[in-house]
């Protein structure tokens, strides 16, 4: 649904990331067509080859409780 960056320095030439994923936040809400959305984030660190933090990433992904009805 939705994605954020959030860039703690510049990358450098020679930068070597590593990367370690988690859950973040989960919600509900009720929607209009298709019933219950429920959402859920991940959170996603890049951190360079001294442990130094880089990049935060921050994504939201939905679900429905139904399918929607193109017609």
């Amino acid at each position: 649904a939705e994605q954020h960056f959030e860039y703690h320095r510049h990358l450098r030439p020679g930068d070597r990331l590593t990367v370690e994923s988690r859950p973040g936040r989960s919600w509900e809400k009720e929607g209009r067509r298709a019933g219950k959305l429920k959402f859920g984030e991940t959170i996603t660190e890049y951190r360079d080859q001294d442990g130094e933090l880089v990049i935060t990433a921050r994504s939201v992904g939905v679900r429905t409780e139904r399918v929607v009805d193109q017609g």
